[in-house]
């Protein structure tokens, strides 16, 4: 019921709605994350989301990416990522909520960027406005690659209009499709893979990475959104009993928020 009605207020198209039916619904099973939720300490931030939603749409406002590409180009400095995530931030806290890695796990994310190191080729699982490439390729040196995978046409082409903005389209390569058709056509080894899409597909992702031999002994798997409240159980009992990995949690939270979260960092081991 709510998530009908979250996916009628979201509206027009997958982009609007990923902000908050990723929360709500697809981001974890049906049932455990409506559940979660709608518990009182989060139910204020739902209505609140809700209510943005109902205005966007009443408004006929552009879809969230296309907003958030808005405000970047009208309020940071071009050629500037630090200005760039700074001002996706504001417009995340004040302005409408984005699905973004956000500024506390995103430190969690950079370490694993500079623990891959400077040349790292790194496979991300989900661009939506461009966050998280650029928190990443700002780290990397002049021969570090990302290969990021997104769905939503909205989302690629307001993530690729940022990471240009932001003076980093030379080391961010968007591509548009389905990860479930993308993973196989990809080659070589990524050292680290970053997912943050829909929950559901993160475990047959991997899988997928694993059977394209896309991974090394040493890569680094960084899950982010794998709290209570997304239902990860499937996800985190493969990561940390399939024997491939050396697993991790990192206690945070939902971005802009303070309802729990975790990342899960894994290293793979061969």
């Amino acid at each position: 019921m709510v998530a009908a009605w979250a996916a009628c207020l979201c509206g027009h198209g997958e982009a609007n709605s990923r902000t908050l039916l990723l929360l709500i619904s697809k981001k974890a099973t049906p049932t455990m994350s409506m559940l979660g939720f709608l518990k009182p300490p989060h139910l204020g931030w739902v209505v609140r989301n809700l209510r943005d939603a109902l205005v966007d749409k009443l408004k006929g406002s552009p879809r969230r990416p296309e907003q958030a590409r808005a405000y970047v180009e009208a309020n940071a400095t071009r050629g500037d990522p630090a200005s760039v995530l700074a001002t996706l931030d504001d417009f995340a806290r004040h302005q409408r909520f984005l699905m973004n890695v956000g500024p506390e796990k995103g430190q969690l994310l950079e370490a694993e960027v500079d623990r891959a190191g400077k040349n790292a080729r790194i496979l991300e699982v989900g661009c939506y406005c461009g966050y998280s490439a650029i928190l990443m390729a700002r780290r990397l040196g002049e021969q570090g690659r990302i290969t990021s995978l997104e769905k939503s046409g909205t989302s690629v082409a307001a993530a690729r209009a940022i990471v240009d903005f932001a003076g980093l389209s030379g080391a961010v390569e968007i591509r548009h499709g389905a990860s479930s058709e993308l993973i196989p056509t990809l080659e070589g080894n990524f050292d680290l893979v970053f997912l943050d899409h829909w929950k559901d597909l993160y475990e047959p992702d991997l899988r997928a990475i694993e059977a394209a031999h896309l991974l090394r002994p040493g890569s680094i798997v960084f899950a982010d959104n794998v709290g209570s409240l997304f239902d990860p159980k499937q996800y985190l009992a493969y990561v940390r009993e399939c024997g491939h990995y050396e697993s991790r949690s990192e206690e945070s939270h939902i971005e802009y928020t303070k309802l729990p979260d975790c990342a899960e960092i894994s290293v793979f081991l061969g």
